[in-house]
């Protein structure tokens, strides 16, 4: 597991005796420092907090004060990846960068979750388990009831994705549909050779953004709903039967060796086709444009 550390060069030593502990108790942990004095540490912050799966704030005294801490918070907010601060002190106080406006209530809330370092270590032997943190507990004490009613909640989440999904995909087919069909009616209309030029470059140049927009839609999805089939697959170890993990064990067996295409690479090609169309004929309208 990729987790990369914030800390202040003050708490350096401070830091690496916590890595140190946590490296002894999770021997998969890989975390992810910036080394000092480097010129591109924005860069280096940048694709190291991307490739990880959490963020570790170590709070020390002057934390709060540092701009560099502040720039690497906000590029984990971005990212959307989990914050986990652990405070060398309980009096050290927390970075404002932390605190963002809720989109609904517009109260500004602590984005990352105060810890202790057994508790980052749990969050780390579950995240290697596959259960991503799910469980609040033992699974073997929990209400088998409720566990079963919320497994029928999420289940309903991710068949309201595929038809949320579909539904994006009409929506986009009929947008292209519709703007190749009227680019063919004013072209077969006479407003002047210059004018049927731009207007078509100006379409050509919509539908292209629409495919980056639909393909980039559809990846979204497919990411999405891959997480959920693992939260399902987690749940269902805890109950009598694993039908979607003996469904994929089904299909793969049926397939044996003959490669596997997904419904997100599949749907990805559509985009695709309307984009190269779109590209083929800017090249025409740039060709006719030249000869004439």
């Amino acid at each position: 597991m990729n987790v990369f550390v914030i800390h202040s060069g003050a708490d350096y030593d401070a830091t690496s005796s916590i890595i140190s502990t946590l490296k002894k108790k999770e021997y998969s942990l890989n975390t992810l420092i910036l080394k000092n004095g480097s010129c591109f540490w924005k860069i280096d912050a940048s694709q190291k907090i991307k490739k990880s799966q959490m963020v570790l704030f170590v709070v020390g005294e002057k934390s709060h004060q540092s701009p560099y801490i502040a720039w690497e918070i906000k590029e984990a907010i971005k990212f959307r990846k989990p914050i986990y601060i652990l405070k060398l002190n309980d009096k050290n106080q927390l970075h404002n960068a932390l605190f963002v406006e809720d989109t609904f209530s517009k109260e500004r809330k602590n984005y990352g979750k105060v810890v202790t370092v057994e508790e980052i270590s749990n969050v780390i032997k579950s995240y290697n388990a596959g259960d991503y943190g799910l469980f609040n507990g033992m699974p073997s004490e929990l209400n088998q009831e409720a566990l079963l009613e919320q497994y029928k909640l999420f289940l309903q989440t991710s068949e309201d994705l595929v038809t949320r999904r579909q539904n994006v995909n009409s929506f986009y087919i009929s947008i292209s549909s519709a703007l190749v069909a009227i680019m063919g009616v004013l072209f077969a209309m006479d407003f002047g050779h210059m004018s049927e030029l731009i207007i078509g470059f100006a379409f050509c140049i919509v539908g292209i953004i629409l495919s980056v927009s639909w393909s980039k839609s559809l990846s979204c999805y497919g990411n999405l709903n891959s997480s959920k089939m693992k939260i399902i697959s987690s749940i269902e170890k805890q109950l009598p039967l694993s039908l979607f993990d003996a469904e994929w064990a089904a299909l793969s067996d049926r397939l044996n060796k003959k490669k596997y295409v997904s419904f997100t690479e599949s749907e990805q090609a559509i985009p695709r086709l309307f984009g190269l169309l779109y590209s083929v004929i800017i090249i025409f309208i740039i060709i006719s444009f030249f000869l004439n």
